[in-house]
Parts: C-alpha cells; sequence; structure tokens
C-alpha cells in the first residue's frame, strides 16, 4: 500500500485490517508482517531547508531524523500477531531571518515503539500517533557591534591574568632559588 493522510494536528490512529463486505477472512492464519518503506509527517523539505535545517538544528540531525521507521521491517512470526506503533510527534520551527516571515517553515520529527500482541480478534497494524504540545524554536539573531569588543576585551583580560600568574610564579620560584643557593632559605 502507499499513500497519504491529511488530518489535524490531533491524536489519531491509522488502522490496517483485512475487512471486505462479502469476503471472509480466516483470522487465524492471518499474517500482518509489514515492512514500512517512508512515514512521516509534514512535507519533505528542499534541499535548501535540508542544508539549514543541518545547519541551524540544535540536536543535530541523524540520517534517521525525518522518518525514524524508514524500511524497518515487522515480522511476524505466527498466525493472529497485531503490530501497534506508538508515535510521539514534535513540532520544530525553523527561522532563519527574523525579517522575513515567508522564510519560516516547520519540520516534524518523531519517536516511534513498537509491540507485537497475540490478538483474539482481527490482526492488524496500528500506528497510533500523539502531537507532543512541546515545540522547539529555532531562531537566528544577529549579534550586536558591541559583542565583538566585549569578546575581545574578555580574551585580552583572560591572557593577560595568565600570563600575570604565570609571571609571579617564576618571580618567587626564582626569588626562592636564590635563597637557597645563598643559604637564606628560612
Amino acid at each position: 500500500m502507499a499513500g497519504f493522510a491529511l488530518v489535524k494536528k490531533v491524536p489519531g490512529t491509522l488502522h490496517f485490517t483485512a475487512r471486505a463486505e462479502g469476503h471472509s477472512f480466516d483470522h487465524a492464519w492471518m499474517n500482518m508482517t509489514h515492512l514500512v518503506h517512508q512515514f512521516y509527517f509534514g512535507s519533505k523539505p528542499s534541499p535548501r531547508k535540508l542544508w539549514e535545517l543541518k545547519k541551524l538544528h540544535p540536536g543535530g540531525l541523524t540520517t534517521d531524523w525525518l522518518d525514524k521507521m524508514h524500511d524497518q521491517l515487522f515480522f511476524s512470526d505466527s498466525a493472529q500477531h497485531t503490530h501497534e506503533h506508538y508515535i510521539q510527534v514534535v513540532t520544530t520551527t525553523i527561522e532563519p531571518n527574523h525579517r522575513v516571515k515567508g522564510t519560516w517553515y516547520d519540520s516534524y520529527e518523531y519517536t516511534v515503539h513498537s509491540h507485537t500482541y497475540i490478538s483474539d480478534n482481527t490482526p492488524s497494524a496500528k500506528f497510533t500517533y500523539d502531537m507532543s504540545p512541546i515545540q522547539v524554536v529555532v531562531k537566528v539573531k544577529p549579534r550586536q557591534w558591541y559583542h565583538f569588543l566585549t569578546t575581545t576585551c574578555a580574551i585580552i583580560g583572560g591572557v593577560f591574568t595568565v600570563a600575570g600568574i604565570i609571571d609571579s610564579l617564576l618571580y618567587n620560584t626564582l626569588k626562592f632559588t636564590r635563597k637557597i643557593d645563598l643559604g637564606k632559605q628560612g
């Protein structure tokens, strides 16, 4: 099967089972082994959006960030197995330029937990999804002009402090060794 579903951003279930008017099925012999080639939410990002996602995403992008179930096989080792997949979807909004609203876009990531059990009813494959109340918003903010100045001053101040500590240690070590050479230590 191949297809897509347009749904609101509310919890729901995609339920695949064998059922037809005028046909009977022997449920004791049904095998619900399935291979998920693609399962994702929203539209696939364009190459430009994908590049921005890789650059801006706070957690970094793994190879399966868009489609955690890509090419996964769910095998039924006996008849009457029902496969359930619980999917938690998190929206990530990318705002690459805060001034231009048209460049914002949403991407959807999800985690999935799957399990299999023997069912007394008709075996099926269930995909239950839930939109997380948490949303990740990634904003690009330009740095202020004075940020460079304060960073430079902090680096110079740190170098000066470390140099002063090293100078003080060397001076006191040399002073102490001179006292030992002269026999005037403590």
